[in-house]
C-alpha cells in the first residue's frame, strides 16, 4: 500500500511540474482548414493529399491529409543522425566519470532543403498559418521513441527569451512541440528558460555560436521524469540543442537526454 501511495504522490508531482500550454485558436484553425477544406497538397498546391497511416497506432490520424505522394517521396525523410558531445566539466556536484564528454544524438525529421526549408522560413518569421501544415507533415515523420511514453518521458522546446517573444508575438518552436506532443502523446515540459541578454544565433560562424549559446540557459525546477527529449525547429551546428543537454546533465546527471529537430543542414 505504501508503494502505491508513492507512485500516485509521484504521478502527481510530475503532473505539477509539466506545463501543458494551450495552442492558440489562430494554428488549430489554419490546420482545420487543411483537414476540411483542402483536398489539395499543401506543397504543389494541384495534385491531391494523400491520406496517409501516420499515427502511432497505424491508423489514420488527424490532419493526415496534407500533401501529395509525390511530394512526400521527394523528401529524404529522417536522415542520418547527427553526432555530438556535451562537455561536462568536473566539479564536487558531478561524479567523476561524468568529466569526459557524453555523446549526444540529434534525429532530424527531414533536411533543410526544398520545401521544408521554405515553409519553416514562412512560419518562423512570417508566422503564415499556410506553412504549418507542411511542418506537422514533417514531424509526423519522426517515430516516437522507444520506451519513452507519457508517464516516463517529456518534450523539452528550446525556449526563447521574453524579449523575443514579445517582439516576434509568438513562439513558432512552442506551436511546432505542441504536434510534436500530440503526434507522440508525450506531455511537454517548460523548465528550461533562455537568458534575455543572449544574442541569437542567426547569422553567425560556427565557432561565435558555441560562444553565444554556452551560457545562454537556465533550469528553473528539475526534471520531473528521467528521460527528456529536447526539441528545436532548426538544427545548424548543434550548439544550442547541446548547451541545453549540458545544464541539464550537469544538475541531472543520470537524465537520459535524446534531441530531435523538424530539419537539419548547414
Amino acid at each position: 500500500m505504501t508503494s502505491l501511495t508513492q507512485k500516485v504522490a509521484q504521478r502527481k508531482i510530475i503532473r505539477s511540474r509539466v506545463i501543458q500550454r494551450a495552442l492558440p485558436a489562430f494554428y488549430q484553425l489554419g490546420m482545420w482548414r487543411v483537414q476540411y477544406l483542402q483536398s489539395i497538397c499543401c506543397v504543389c498546391h494541384s495534385n491531391p493529399a494523400v491520406v496517409q497511416k501516420e499515427g502511432l497506432n497505424g491508423k489514420r490520424s488527424f490532419f493526415s491529409s496534407i500533401i501529395c505522394q509525390a511530394c512526400h517521396e521527394s523528401v529524404s525523410w529522417r536522415p542520418e543522425l547527427l553526432q555530438h558531445l556535451i562537455p561536462i566539466e568536473a566539479s564536487d556536484s558531478v561524479n567523476s566519470q561524468l568529466a569526459s564528454p557524453l555523446t549526444f544524438q540529434i534525429q532530424a525529421a527531414a533536411p533543410h532543403l526544398s520545401y521544408i526549408r521554405a515553409a519553416i522560413i514562412a512560419f518562423k518569421y512570417k508566422e503564415q498559418v499556410d506553412a504549418l501544415p507542411v511542418l506537422v507533415h514533417a514531424i509526423r515523420q519522426l517515430p516516437r521513441p522507444k520506451g519513452c511514453h507519457a508517464t516516463n518521458s517529456v518534450i523539452v522546446p528550446t525556449p526563447t527569451t521574453s524579449n523575443r517573444l514579445k517582439k516576434r508575438g509568438y513562439d513558432p518552436v512552442s506551436v511546432l512541440a505542441y504536434y510534436l506532443s500530440k503526434h507522440w502523446q508525450i506531455p511537454l515540459w517548460h523548465g528550461i528558460s533562455r537568458i534575455d541578454d543572449a544574442v541569437s544565433q542567426q547569422g553567425l560562424a560556427r565557432n561565435e555560436r558555441q560562444a553565444n549559446i554556452s551560457h545562454a540557459f537556465n533550469m528553473n525546477t528539475p526534471p520531473p521524469v528521467k528521460r527528456l527529449l529536447l526539441f528545436d525547429d532548426v538544427v545548424t551546428t548543434g550548439t544550442t540543442l547541446v548547451a541545453i543537454a549540458k545544464i541539464i546533465t550537469q544538475t541531472s546527471p543520470d537524465t537520459k537526454i535524446r534531441a530531435y529537430c523538424v530539419s537539419h543542414g548547414k
